[in-house]
This record gives C-alpha cells, structure tokens and sequence, in this order.
C-alpha cells in the first residue's frame, strides 16, 4: 500500500528528498529508490558538528557524487551543534538537578538539531514532499511499530487535520503544503542493507579483520569506514543510544571528545547516562 500511495503522491507533483547521515541504512536506502527507478531531488544530511564521525560528511558527499543528486547539509538556525548545544543546557539547567544530556526520552539531536532543520529546508521545496528516511523495523521493537508511511509531524497545512495519510495524499491542493514521511527500506533486514551493495557479514570481518592486520580501511569497504573500525551502528561518535562496543570505538577514535564530555559530566554533574559515566570508556 505504501508504494502505492507513494506513486500516486509523485503523480501528484510529490519530491522525493532522502535524509542521510552516513550510515548503512540510509545508503542502502538511496540505492534503492534509484535502482526502483524513483527521482531524487536531493539528499539532505543534518551536520551535529563535532560529535560526528568525521568520516561521515565524505559519505553522504560520495553517495551525492555516485548518483548525480544534490547534497543539502543542513545545521540549526543559531549554529549551535550538538556539543555546544549540551553546553548550553548544562548552564541553563545549572543547580536544577535536571540531566542535560539527551536521553531516550528526550532525543534533543533528532528534535531539535535534524528534524527541526529539516523542515526548515523544507519550507522552499514546494508544496508537497516527501522525506524518505532510512528507518528500519529490524532496528528495535520502537521502530518496528512506526508507520512505514505517515503525515510529517508539524510541516503540513491545517487543511489536512483529521487526515489518514491516504486521506491527505488524495486531497493534496496545490498551495496546501503536505509533508509525508516514508521509510522505504523499512522491511529490509541487514543482509538486505549488505546486499544492496553486493557484501555481507563475511565481507564486513574480512574488513574488520583487514583494518587491524594493516591500520587502514581497505579500498573494497563500501560503507561508512566505522563498520570497520568495529562498529554496529554509525551515529554519533559517542552516542547515548550506542551499545557499550560503539561507545567504545568512539572513545578510541576520538580521545579528546570523550575528555571534553567527560569534563562536562563533571560541571553539570550529570552523568551521560543514568548511572552510567563517560569515564568508564578510559582506555
């Protein structure tokens, strides 16, 4: 139903704009979408800033090249990336007891430093989007009852409240701006991602085991240099919804990060996570 839908929203006059962070998800995604024959009217990649791998922007900028699309990097309106976001939390909530870190519960990187962006991009695409994201339902037990296609939250003219996603995409009215989010690779399973560009898991120890026989990334690896280096996942350097092996490598990678972070803890006395410092990735 979602492809469906989808056809008929770019019969509609619809562009297909495909966020991108760097990762395996939304690289297989883009792949995808243009070997099922869809346009792309760019891929759009929400910079944190210094909390990113630095390897991460020269993906999104490789995939751009590979495909002939455009590359829109988006930041916050004020600047602030995400460590100098945190710092400024730290000092407003100074004395309160309140963590100023971003949590599960509070993802401030998604709200307030991506998808606040984002939108705000959006606002010279046209009347109606749709932002293709790299969501899979493989991912976690709360992506897997996401909707694999929805109304974007806060990006679309009252003239649709009320609306199914269906609803909305029937009545689309030129000058009533409708925003759709779509997960095209919401089904896939990680062989699926690997596949997209023809590797595997054998393939992914083989770089692994590559980097640290000779210290480089081998040329072959055609996914971010991080799942190489050991990760699973590629977010942020030092991620609070990283596994302890992924806060690990960043830790590894980026030693001077973590002093910086871990400085912060000690000023805002709060700890990264709940119960849980930074200083226990020491090395």
């Amino acid at each position: 139903m979602s492809i469906e839908l989808i056809n008929i929203a770019i019969n509609k006059g619809a562009k297909i704009y495909a966020s991108v962070s760097g990762g395996k998800d939304g690289q297989a995604m883009v792949r995808s979408l243009v070997n099922w024959g869809y346009d792309i009217a760019g891929l759009i990649h929400a910079d944190l800033g210094r909390v990113e791998w630095p390897h991460s922007i020269g993906m999104c900028e490789r995939l751009a090249q590979e495909f002939g699309i455009p590359l829109h990097v988006v930041r916050r309106h004020d600047g602030l990336d995400m460590l100098a976001y945190w710092q400024r939390r730290m000092h407003q909530l100074k004395g309160t007891g309140k963590p100023f870190w971003s949590s599960s519960s509070n993802r401030y990187c998604t709200s307030d430093l991506k998808r606040a962006s984002i939108n705000k991009f959006f606002t010279g695409c046209g009347d109606f989007i749709i932002s293709a994201e790299g969501i899979r339902a493989g991912e976690s037990t709360a992506r897997s009852e996401k909707a694999p296609l929805s109304l974007r939250t806060g990006k679309h003219s009252t003239y649709y409240d009320g609306m199914t996603v269906e609803e909305a995409i029937h009545a689309f009215k030129p000058g009533k701006k409708l925003a759709l989010n779509w997960y095209p690779v919401f089904n896939f399973q990680l062989d699926d991602v690997w596949a997209t560009y023809g590797v595997d898991d054998i393939w992914l120890e083989i770089a692994r085991d590559e980097y640290e026989e000779t210290g480089n990334i081998p040329d072959w690896w055609p996914f971010h240099p991080a799942y190489a280096l050991g990760n699973d996942r590629v977010s942020c350097m030092l991620c609070v919804l990283g596994c302890i092996g992924d806060l690990r490598n960043g830790a590894r990678h980026n030693p001077a990060l973590l002093q910086e972070m871990i400085a912060m803890e000690e000023e805002g006395r709060a700890t990264f996570k709940n119960k849980w410092s930074l200083k226990e990735l020491v090395l």
